[in-house]
C-alpha cells in the first residue's frame, strides 16, 4: 500500500488521529480533491481556498467552508498559518478544528473574529485568536457568543484583545485549557450564563479583571471555575471593587470556584459581589493589593474554605450586613503576611487584618499568621450577631481577635482558639476599630455583655 505525500501531511499537521486513518486515506487519494469527509478527520478548509500566509481579507472563504462542513457532518480542519478574519459566524453544530499554537486567525477589522449565536451546539479547538491590539467596544470579545447552550472551547488561545478574549451571553459549555494573554479588560466575561465549566486555563496581563461571571438580576448560575492560572491583574479603569479581580462574580449565585492559582492581581484574587451559595475552596493566591478573598453585599451562604492566601493587604472580607450579606463559613485556611498599606492607586493606608466577618459566621479551624493589626476582627459598627471563632491558630498579630462593642445586643463565642505573639491583646472589644476593653481572657469587662470568651490558649 502506497502513501501519499498528502496523507504524510495530514498525518503531521493533526496528529495520532490522522496517522491511524492513514491507509483510508491513502486508498482514497484520488479522491483527495474533492469535498468529502477525508476519513474520521474531517475536511481541509484549504479545498475551499483558504490559503495561509495570505494578506486578503478571507473571512468569507472560511464562513463558506464551515456552511459546507457542517452540511456534511464533518469537522472543518484549518492547517498552520496566518489567516485574516473578521466576523465569521459558526453554523449550528460548527467543528472548527487547527493545530494548537500555530493556526492562527488574525484581527482583519476592529471587530470580533468569530461569532456564536442562537445554535444549539458548537466547538473550536486548536486556533489562536489574534485581536493585534485594536480597540473595540468595552466588552467586546475576539470570540463573542450569544445564546448557545453547549459551547465547546479547547486548546485554543486568545492574545492581544482590544477589549475583552471571549463574550458569552447566556450560554453554557466547557471552556477548557485555553490560554488568555495581553487583554484590555478581561480574558472572559459572562452575562446570564448558566452551567459552565471553565477549567485549567491560564489567564495573563489583564487590564482590570481576569474571569467574570456577571448577571443581570441575581440568580443561579451553576457554573465551575477549577484549576485555572490567573497572573498579573492590573486595575488600568480604577475604581475599589469592580476591575482589579483575579476572579470576579456578580449575582451570580451557586458558583463553585475551587482549586485555581492566582498571582499579582491589583486588588482581589476572589470577589463574589452579591452571588448566593458560592464556594471558594482550595485555592491559592499570592501578592495582591487589598483583600484576597472577598464576599460582600447581598450574599447568603458562603463557604470559604481550604485556601492559601500570602502577602496581600487583608486576607478575607466577608462583609455588608447592611445589605443582606450573611450566613457563611471561614474554615480551615491558612492566611500570611496581611500588612497594612496603601490602598492600590490611593493614599489611604487599608488592611492588615487575617480575616474579617460581620454576622451569622463561623471562623473555624483557621491558621493566621502576621496580620500587623488584627488576626480575626468580629463585627463592625452594628454589623454584629451570631459570631463565632474557635480552633483557630492566630501568631504574630497586633491585637489577635477583636470583637465589635457597638451594638447594644450581641452574641459570640470566642473559644479554644491558640493566640501567640499578640501584641496588643489576645481577645479584644472594639468600637470602630479602636479598642476600648483590655485583653478579655485575662479579666471579664461589662462593657463586653453577650460575648463568651473561653477556654483560649495564650502565649
Amino acid at each position: 500500500m502506497t502513501v501519499s505525500r498528502r496523507n504524510l501531511l495530514q498525518a503531521a499537521l493533526f496528529g495520532t488521529v490522522a496517522g491511524a486513518a492513514a491507509p483510508a486515506l491513502a486508498q482514497s487519494a484520488p479522491r483527495a480533491a474533492s469535498a468529502t469527509p477525508l476519513g474520521a478527520l474531517g475536511i481541509e478548509a484549504s479545498q475551499y481556498g483558504l490559503r495561509p500566509g495570505s494578506t486578503d481579507d478571507q473571512s468569507r472563504i472560511l464562513q463558506n467552508a464551515l456552511v459546507e462542513a457542517v452540511k456534511r457532518d464533518a469537522p472543518l480542519l484549518v492547517a498552520p498559518g496566518r489567516y485574516r478574519i473578521a466576523n465569521v459566524v459558526l453554523p449550528e453544530g460548527a467543528r472548527l478544528v487547527g493545530v494548537p499554537g500555530a493556526t492562527q486567525l488574525i484581527a482583519a477589522q476592529a471587530a470580533p473574529l468569530l461569532v456564536a449565536r442562537r445554535i444549539k451546539r458548537a466547538a473550536v479547538s486548536g486556533i489562536l485568536l489574534d485581536g493585534l491590539d485594536i480597540r473595540i467596544g468595552q466588552r467586546n470579545g475576539l470570540m463573542a457568543v450569544d445564546e448557545v447552550p453547549d459551547l465547546g472551547l479547547a486548546d485554543c488561545e486568545f492574545a492581544n484583545a482590544g477589549s475583552v478574549g471571549l463574550t458569552l451571553n447566556r450560554t453554557g459549555g466547557r471552556i477548557e485549557r485555553n490560554r488568555f494573554r495581553s487583554m484590555r479588560d478581561s480574558a472572559l466575561f459572562s452575562l446570564d450564563s448558566r452551567g459552565l465549566s471553565i477549567e485549567a486555563n491560564t489567564v495573563e496581563d489583564c487590564g482590570n479583571n481576569g474571569i467574570q461571571l456577571w448577571r443581570s438580576q441575581a440568580g443561579d448560575e451553576q457554573s465551575l471555575i477549577r484549576g485555572n492560572r490567573v497572573n498579573r491583574i492590573r486595575n488600568d479603569a480604577g475604581g475599589d471593587g469592580p476591575n482589579g479581580n483575579g476572579i470576579s462574580l456578580f449575582r451570580a449565585g451557586g458558583v463553585i470556584i475551587e482549586g485555581n492559582t492566582l498571582r499579582d492581581c491589583a486588588l482581589t484574587f476572589i470577589r463574589n459581589n452579591s452571588g448566593s451559595g458560592v464556594q471558594m475552596l482550595g485555592n491559592q493566591g499570592r501578592r495582591c493589593g487589598e483583600v484576597g478573598l472577598y464576599s460582600e453585599f447581598a450574599f447568603e451562604g458562603a463557604i470559604i474554605a481550604g485556601n492559601l492566601v500570602e502577602d496581600c493587604a487583608q486576607g478575607a472580607n466577608i462583609t455588608n450586613l447592611d445589605h443582606g450579606g450573611r450566613l457563611s463559613v471561614f474554615a480551615n485556611n491558612i492566611v500570611r503576611n496581611a500588612q497594612k498599606g496603601l490602598a492600590p492607586k490611593g493614599k489611604e493606608l487599608i488592611g492588615g487584618m487575617g480575616v474579617h466577618v460581620e454576622a451569622e459566621a463561623s471562623v473555624t479551624g483557621n491558621v493566621i499568621e502576621n496580620a500587623s493589626e488584627v488576626g480575626i476582627s468580629l463585627g463592625w459598627s452594628w454589623g454584629m450577631r451570631n459570631l463565632v471563632a474557635t480552633g483557630n491558630m492566630v501568631r504574630k498579630t497586633g491585637i489577635g481577635i477583636s470583637v465589635s462593642l457597638v451594638p447594644k445586643e450581641r452574641n459570640a463565642l470566642i473559644a479554644n482558639n491558640v493566640i501567640s505573639e499578640a501584641k496588643l491583646g489576645a481577645v479584644v472589644g472594639t468600637e470602630y476599630g479602636k479598642a476600648v476593653t483590655g485583653d478579655l481572657t485575662k479579666a471579664e469587662d461589662r462593657r463586653a455583655a453577650g460575648v463568651r470568651v473561653e477556654n483560649n490558649a495564650v502565649g
